[in-house]
């Protein structure tokens, strides 16, 4: 993506930011995620969020201000101290050659012996023309030791022909010899069989590839027909522009569906597909409506400051569900074809380059990942940019010679992309707005493993102020094994700091200012089943039934209740009847001392003290009726007895917190309460309720 689209404001950033908060726990302030079904997946393959876009100008050297500019040497071999840091990064897709087609690159004279291969002029006034020795079967070779196989390789392809009258600077220097045999070639040389048949005639590119080491062929599926051919430097962002970029490249993408019908053409894309769009002359055009497209290719590059014009990561929530339902109607999928924390243009200084990929961006992109693992609708997802250790977007930047570090953008996917697992699953989640007026300040979700051996939760709280309890509900049948919290020093710190996530009083993982907070879960063996959670009203008392079955590491449950559903008291303890077998069955009654409505869970607690909750229930009383008999006196003293108007068949006393006094049948004209202590209390008979004191 080029600089200039990127932003037209320059942004105020503080140098220092000190993760502290005093902060007061009310109730506002308290984040829940709640794990409605832990069968149903939202997102299969999350692990395709974790893409990146590779420049083709990785083993360039600059002028004698740079030297090598990228993560390889002039020979094609990767720089030890880049190989260190770059090895283990866990991407899963790649798109590839990068930056508005790497600046003009031409494939063909990326492939062949090194030391055989023409110059190209990929670097302008940077470095000088010269043979590109990472090319492009190099870099497939690299995909291949990831394992990444030619179904996660997105190729853009150039879109401007050289011989091609009136094109602008930005244009002409994308531009390409014979553009649509150029790329015809690209999908034949990567997806022909080596059979001799060579069904085009000219030059046999299977056999080439073969030559050149590759007799199988790549079978790269998904091809891009440009980068931002919507950009003001090229076609423009509006209908009538996407319409005249259709025109020009329908020849290009049917000469590459004539040598490969399979292949998945993408066409990068602005806007939500509503009238007047870029998307919406692509969504409603006849390549759609033939099955020609198979996804738009959306760019994202947005910033957490309410102040400036760039979106932040719910505005780009609301816009991808529009896209999304726009496309879906016509077939078509939609990618995030490049994403990344916005730096502002033209001219931004070293300090606003860096800041996207400290821990400020770090944590954007923790949001934003979050934020598209809630969305069943996202095929993958790509990060700007890798294979440039100077571009401006540098999640490996380059400090001096041999010396090379990886900032916070590049260090979180090491972290999140395990802990995001196979799928995200169904939750629900609230938050307290942030403190720059954000909607929220904590976003989470819930992933598992395919066959559900594993949960885990990551949160990211994007409040640069305040602390935000998380409270996690219905991770019933797993046990929690870790709880990692992640921070660092300040919004430009460059090193990433994890320790050991803790909990408030309440038993919610407490997370600082711009922290992640990963929660990792194993199923248990042969785990705890809650087969149900019940509970009926009586008037104002509640009858809590509840069963379970494998109980063989169960101590106890104990039930929770609160006013608010965040806040919580334990209000009763039960041991566990501990068999491995059966079922067990429970009760419990508990009584309303006002007649506000109430949140309760389970809480089931592991002989080793680690625990589970339940789902919620929540329930008020049934009855407003006042208590049909009279009791005197009120107030009553502390040796006193307590006295009907007329006979009672049943009553249960209990105290303000509501535990059971006192139960017992009738017919009764008084009850004595010479055992109670000084305070309040409630009596209750036939589903209602009246107050009296002991003094």
């Amino acid at each position: 993506m080029t600089t200039k689209q990127k932003a037209t404001k320059t942004e105020s950033l503080s140098l220092f930011f000190v993760f502290y908060a005093i902060t007061s726990f009310c109730s506002a302030q308290v984040a829940t995620i709640n794990i409605t079904n832990i069968q149903t997946k939202v997102m299969n393959n999350t692990g395709l969020l974790f893409g990146i876009t590779f420049d083709s100008r990785s083993s360039l050297t600059g002028n004698s201000n740079y030297g090598q500019m990228g993560y390889h040497n002039a020979n094609g071999t990767m720089i030890p101290e880049v190989d260190a840091i770059f090895s283990n990064l866990p991407y899963t897709t790649v798109r590839y050659p990068g930056n508005e087609i790497a600046v003009g690159f031409e494939w063909k004279k990326s492939i062949g012996a090194i030391g055989t291969r023409p110059n190209q002029d990929l670097l302008g006034t940077v470095g000088p023309s010269q043979p590109v020795n990472f090319g492009f079967d190099e870099f497939m070779a690299m995909c291949t030791a990831r394992g990444i196989s030619g179904n996660d390789v997105q190729i853009m392809v150039p879109i401007y022909d050289e011989s091609t009258a009136g094109l602008s600077s930005t244009q002409s220097l994308q531009a390409v010899p014979n553009v649509i045999s150029n790329n015809a070639d690209w999908v034949e040389y990567c997806n022909s069989p080596n059979d001799g048949t060579n069904p085009r005639g000219g030059t046999d590119w299977a056999a080439l590839r073969a030559v050149n080491g590759h007799p199988l062929p790549y079978n790269i599926k998904i091809w891009n027909i440009g980068n931002e051919p919507w950009s003001a430097g090229e076609f423009g962002p509006t209908a009538a522009n996407g319409a005249t970029y259709l025109t020009s490249v329908k020849p290009i993408i049917d000469s590459m569906l004539v040598v490969d019908p399979t292949i998945k053409i993408t066409m990068p894309t602005t806007g939500n597909g509503t009238a007047n769009t870029w998307a919406y002359a692509l969504i409603n055009s006849s390549l759609a409506q033939q099955g020609k497209i198979y996804a738009l290719s959306q760019h994202f590059f947005g910033d957490e400051d309410p102040a400036t014009a760039y979106p932040g990561v719910n505005a780009s929530s609301a816009f991808i569900d529009n896209l999304v339902t726009a496309a879906a109607a016509k077939g078509i999928k939609v990618f995030i074809g490049d994403y990344a924390h916005n730096i502002p243009s033209p001219n931004p200084t070293t300090a606003q380059k860096d800041l996207a990929m400290q821990w400020q961006g770090a944590n954007f992109e923790a949001d934003f990942l979050l934020m598209l693992s809630q969305k069943a609708t996202i095929e993958r997802t790509n990060f700007w940019t890798y294979g440039n250790a100077y571009a401006v977007w540098h999640p490996i930047r380059k400090n001096s010679l041999a010396n090379y570090t990886l900032m916070p953008g590049a260090a979180l996917y090491k972290i999140l992309k395990p802990a995001l697992l196979d799928n995200s699953v169904q939750v629900s989640t609230t938050s307290p707005a942030a403190s720059d007026g954000n909607l929220y300040a904590v976003r989470s979700n819930a992933f598992t493993s395919t066959d559900f051996t594993k949960m885990n939760v990551v949160a990211v709280n994007r409040d640069k102020n305040n602390t935000v309890p998380l409270q996690v509900n219905g991770n019933v049948g797993y046990t929690l094994m870790n709880a990692r919290l992640i921070t660092a020093a300040s919004l430009v710190s460059e090193t990433i700091t994890e320790t050991t996530a803790t909990t408030d009083a309440s038993g919610n993982y407490i997370m600082p200012p711009m922290s992640v907070l990963i929660l990792e879960y194993s199923k248990t063996t042969l785990p705890l089943e809650l087969l149900s959670f019940n509970l009926k009203m009586n008037g104002c008392a509640a009858f809590f039934n509840w069963s379970a079955t494998n109980e063989q590491s169960m101590k106890r449950f104990e039930l929770d209740v609160s006013m608010d559903n965040h806040f919580w008291k334990t209000v009763a303890s039960i041991s566990s009847k501990g068999k491995t077998a059966g079922i067990n069955n429970y009760q419990y009654q508990y009584t309303f001392t006002s007649e506000a409505n109430r949140f309760f869970r389970l809480k089931m607690i592991n002989l080793d003290n680690t625990f589970r909750l339940s789902n919620i229930i929540s329930a008020k009383c049934n009855s407003t009726k006042g208590f049909s008999e009279v009791i005197f006196p009120n107030p009553v003293g502390k040796a006193g007895v307590l006295s009907f108007s007329s006979p009672i068949e049943n009553i249960t006393i209990v105290n303000a917190v509501g535990k059971t006094m006192i139960t017992k049948k009738g017919p009764l004209s008084n009850i004595s309460v010479k055992e109670f202590a000084k305070g309040v209390y409630y009596i209750i008979s036939g589903g209602v309720t009246q107050k009296f004191i002991v003094n």
